[in-house]
């Protein structure tokens, strides 16, 4: 609602004195509101051209005109800082006019010029300051104007609070110096188990146990950066690989090739004491010991069944006296004592680094756990591939082409069971299900094309549809970018239901109903895939039943300090787990949040936890302390180049965990990306379009987990381009 407002028009401005003459062409209005967020801004409304134009400043900012309604003549009034004391120094300037006149007694001024307009007037008094004046804010509209020119600055139109000034610039000077400190630690040698300062080729005496959970984003960064000349590191997982999860959807379609972007966890560090391929089903926090259920590996030849099962005088990790099952669900663990002896180890550690990820949260759909495709491992993404390549071999079929038939209502029978088999659904619109569906559109284009494509017959049968449950596709990125994607995937011809629930999935249709209505539409589908949600795994379970209550966090993910730590019934035991990624429950509380709120569950955040708790751990931190500090040393180890580093940066107690976000990015197809760049909460630019594809490549190359997974990756994308996408099934 308006709070006062004045007008600059033929009769507001002669009110305050200046003749209306001046404004016989153009008019301003200029009026100030207080905003639902309690923020008072000013509008400057242009009316000069055929097309009203509005510029909205916030007071007490230093900011900038942002042209809107498609006006783009810059020549006519170019973008200049516009402050309440530049407003004020232009109605006083009109009331200095109003006092000449009266004192010329009416008499017209003696002017070979005609009258200059409001908006001469206006860019007069607006010209740019002398260089000697030139405020930080100044120097800030340069910035912003110079990185990009494409799409408006979050800030300049209220949506953002944050301005470059609120950059944490001591969070990236710390990170700066983690990245020495890591080199340096692997120049020393101890990422291979050697201190070459101190002439030791072999891990020192009396190291730490450290056992970890899952090879996901951030066991990945753990691993790269624990030093195993001071740590002895034991990695347990299902899989014995990291995968890059953003590439997942173009492994899906074969844009890249599976192995490009997975890495070995042996050799991601070949210097890690061990790796126990298996899965975590049990734990004793205050003893300090893990059960393991090992992952058969049973061959073909069934060479490896049970070859040392019976051998004496085994070294630990001792067999358990207990059989384990799974609920059908996944979700409890069951043991019966009467089985005998069984493929569980036990574990003991000094530190549990719990990164065990989450599952899909299919079993909140009937049906769905059985009938849907997921997509967050490497096997997902194959079991998908192999899954649409027989989609669409199942709709070449004869028994469903016209033309072996002579009834037009079996012809039309043929014809809509053909379109069902070749209709994938996915449930989802976040960037799992838009990344998917711009990959299935551009894999359909490929091979379904005229005149080359091998399944052209197919080109009017293929359809995709993508159902969100929220009003906007990728709800972290911001309105424009959201408006962007929408649009990306309706001209590509992806079915987008917004507002949309999922209420059942069968092997041949899935049930969906909009918000708020009980109407339900069945839709044949030939394949769904499931994007929608994370649930924990069953071990989440198992440790939260032995923390206390305190350690429960939101959607079963469990409460951590800021130094990663889970909450435990005793001292001893405290310091001993550490929770990493999308298990951990970690709040923060930015400059301008009222509230506190939780770090989002992507792999931004996994992998600077990762790294931050293998540099808590190399540095040798009492993790029982609060907060954790430095053991004292003997006089020869005080003076380590480490310790004295540590001192010289102030690091003699742990600081917590700072996120930075370093910004989103999403593809939507057709050789086009979003990209929403930011420093922190402080926005840069968003782009969208071909160079934000560009730049969406460049980012995901260089975050590849080495040198010849962006080898692969890049042969791959050449390949695709030149040859094509493979569509054989091995």
């Amino acid at each position: 609602t308006s709070v006062s407002a004045f007008q600059m028009t033929t009769s507001g401005l002669a009110s305050l004195g200046t003749p209306s003459s001046y404004y016989s062409e153009r008019k301003l209005i200029a009026t100030k509101e207080q905003s639902r967020d309690n923020k008072t801004r000013l509008f400057v409304t242009n009316y000069s051209h055929e097309e009203e134009q509005e510029y909205q400043i916030n007071e007490g900012e230093e900011t900038y005109f942002e042209h809107q309604y498609g006006w783009d003549n810059y020549d006519d009034t170019p973008w200049f800082p516009l402050t309440d004391s530049v407003l004020e120094e232009f109605i006083n300037s009109r009331q200095m006019m109003m006092e000449e006149e009266q004192s010329t007694n009416g008499e017209e001024a003696t002017t070979s010029t005609e009258a200059p307009t409001s908006t001469e007037i206006l860019l007069e008094s607006l010209k740019p300051k002398p260089i000697d004046t030139v405020t930080s804010q100044d120097i800030e509209e340069q910035f912003l104007r110079m990185v990009s020119n494409e799409v408006e600055y979050k800030q300049l139109v209220g949506q953002s609070p944050y301005a470059l000034t609120d950059i944490k610039f001591s969070v990236l000077l710390q990170r700066f110096l983690d990245t020495i400190e890591d080199s340096s630690q692997k120049s020393n040698g101890k990422f291979k188990g050697q201190s070459k300062l101190q002439g030791k080729n072999l891990p020192r005496d009396e190291r730490k146990t450290v056992v970890v959970l899952g090879t996901g984003w951030a066991s990945h960064a753990f691993i790269k950066l624990a030093s195993t000349y001071d740590l002895r590191i034991v990695v347990v997982s299902p899989v014995n690989h990291f995968v890059f999860t953003p590439m997942l959807a173009s492994a899906a379609v074969g844009t890249v090739e599976y192995r490009s972007v997975t890495e070995a966890i042996r050799v991601t560090n070949p210097y890690i004491d061990n790796f126990v391929e298996g899965r975590a089903i049990g734990v004793d926090v205050e003893g300090k010991k893990l059960q393991v259920h090992l992952t058969s590996l049973g061959t073909a030849t069934g060479s490896f069944k049970g070859v040392a099962s019976d051998a004496p005088c085994r070294l630990e990790p001792e067999i358990l006296q207990s059989f384990v099952e799974f609920s059908e669900d996944g979700s409890m663990v069951q043991r019966d004592q009467s089985q005998g002896a069984s493929d569980v180890i036990e574990l003991s550690y000094d530190y549990l680094l719990c990164a065990v990820g989450t599952a899909s949260r299919s079993t909140i759909v009937k049906g769905a756990k059985q009938h849907c495709f997921n997509l967050k491992t490497s096997q997902d993404s194959k079991r998908l591939r192999t899954a649409i390549g027989e989609a669409l071999e199942y709709a070449s079929r004869p028994d469903v082409q016209e033309f072996y038939y002579i009834s037009e209502e079996v012809q039309q029978m043929a014809t809509q069971e053909r379109k069902r088999r070749v209709k994938i659904a996915v449930v989802g619109g976040g960037p799992t299900g838009v990344e998917l569906s711009g990959e299935l559109k551009d894999f359909f284009a490929q091979v379904c094309g005229y005149p080359d494509g091998a399944y052209q017959h197919l080109r009017d049968d293929i359809s995709v549809v993508l159902i969100h449950g929220g009003s906007d596709l990728l709800p972290a990125m911001d309105k424009d970018l959201r408006t962007r994607a929408l649009d990306a995937l309706h001209a590509q011809g992806v079915e987008v239901r917004l507002n949309t629930r999922l209420k059942e999935v069968g092997r041949d249709f899935i049930t969906i109903g909009e918000k708020g209505s009980d109407i339900q539409e069945t839709i044949p589908v030939g394949l769904t895939v499931w994007a929608a949600g994370n649930a924990p795994v069953p071990f989440v379970k198992e440790l939260l039943s032995k923390l206390p209550p305190s350690a429960a966090g939101s959607a079963g993910r469990i409460n951590v300090d800021q130094w990663l730590r889970c909450p435990t019934y005793s001292e001893s035991s405290f310091g001993s787990v550490l929770v990493l990624g999308d298990v951990a429950c970690y709040e923060t509380q930015e400059k301008y949040d009222k509230t506190p709120q939780q770090l989002p569950q992507t792999a931004q955040v996994a992998g600077q936890q990762g790294a931050f708790a293998a540099r808590m751990l190399n540095r040798g931190y009492d993790m029982q302390a609060t907060p954790p500090k430095l053991p004292e040393l003997s006089e020869s180890e005080a003076f380590s180049v480490l310790r004295v580093w540590l001192a010289a940066r102030g690091l003699e107690e742990a600081p917590g965990f700072d996120f930075l976000s370093l910004g989103l990015l999403a593809y939507v197809g057709q050789e086009e990306a979003l990209n929403q760049v930011a420093i922190g909460n402080v926005p840069i630019f968003n782009y969208s379009g071909k160079i934000a594809f560009v730049l969406w490549r460049t980012v995901y190359l260089a975050k590849q987990a080495s040198s010849r997974n962006q080898a692969l990756l890049t042969f791959d994308w050449v390949r695709t381009k030149s040859f094509g996408r493979d569509i054989t099934r091995l």
